[in-house]
């Protein structure tokens, strides 16, 4: 029994495995709802960029519902940075302006 549960894992493991596209897709998506919440905030941002990603926030069986980006760009010219916090499930996100103390 034992060796087929195993087996079947071995099998299954690799399709789980997320593709390319699957991770420009999150990414586009999430890119997408953060620039929506961050213009929600303030009018007078732009996102030029990202510049990191985190995967798999969340706790026990939701460990992976969240994925976050650090976004880069300039509020009325100056230099910003936001931590958005993207709900693969929801697809909504909740983003806020990294504060520089």
């Amino acid at each position: 029994m034992r060796l087929h549960l195993c087996m079947l894992l071995m099998l299954t493991g690799p399709a789980l495995a997320a593709t390319p596209q699957a991770w420009n897709r999150l990414d586009a998506a999430a890119r997408a709802s953060c620039q929506k919440d961050i213009a929600r905030l303030t009018s007078k941002a732009k996102v030029d960029g990202v510049l990191g990603h985190v995967n798999g926030i969340g706790a026990g069986n939701d460990s992976d519902r969240y994925y976050a980006l650090i976004l880069d760009g300039r509020t009325a010219g100056f230099k910003s940075q936001w931590l958005c916090l993207y709900d693969k499930r929801a697809k909504q996100a909740a983003a806020r302006e990294i504060e520089k103390r």
